[in-house]
């Protein structure tokens, strides 16, 4: 009998403790409350700083699919030339000092390898880009750092120069970068001549 009523006695406060822990749970500690709201902050702050880093990747692809800048490096090098960068020289063909150590200066601020300087045999009117090596996108990359159209590279290969392209300034070099930034009413003068030849050709 004692046995029966000691065992009740248990089964009934184990279901009032479990009623109670059903219907009355225990509130958060401190401790608990404090490391769930630290959790949540730092969770917060790496998305922040995900967010963040993927809003300036796509800014950076967007610039620069907008305004492509030149890859100074080979994708190809079919003379085994030296290093991975593309190797030029400059050649001034205007007779205008210094625009040859000039345009060195800003081919080198691009990335590019610029392995010789100096001055043309002879007087040219046009820009030109020479492939020295066969290797069309290294001449294409040059052109698009001076802002000239690709039907400015001419092909005359001189594997023993050691070099993937060659540059002649001409007499246009105020429509080539980076003299076309301090000559900015050049490219204007050009289009209104060419707007008034198309007229002509019109009337």
């Amino acid at each position: 009998m004692r046995h029966d009523i000691r065992r009740l006695t248990y089964v009934w406060a184990r279901r009032s403790r479990l009623r109670r822990a059903y219907f009355f749970p225990r509130p958060p500690t401190v401790s608990t409350t404090l490391s769930s709201r630290s959790s949540n902050l730092i969770l917060n702050a790496a998305l922040i700083v995900v967010l963040i880093v993927a809003a300036v990747l796509v800014y950076s692809f967007s610039q620069r699919m907008a305004s492509p800048r030149p890859d100074p490096k080979r994708l190809d090098n079919p003379g085994a030339l030296l290093g991975e960068f593309i190797q030029l020289e400059v050649q001034n063909g205007t007779g205008v000092d210094g625009l040859a150590a000039e345009l060195s200066v800003y081919l080198g601020d691009l990335g590019f390898d610029v392995v010789e300087v100096g001055n043309y045999g002879s007087e040219v009117q046009e820009t030109v880009i020479f492939d020295r090596i066969g290797n069309p996108d290294a001449a294409e990359q040059v052109a698009l750092a001076l802002g000239v159209d690709t039907s400015r590279i001419r092909v005359e290969l001189e594997p023993t120069w050691f070099l993937d392209a060659s540059i002649v300034i001409g007499q246009d070099y105020r429509r080539v970068m980076p003299f076309s930034e301090r000559f900015p009413e050049e490219e204007s003068d050009d289009s209104s001549d060419e707007n008034e030849a198309s007229e002509g050709s019109e009337e």
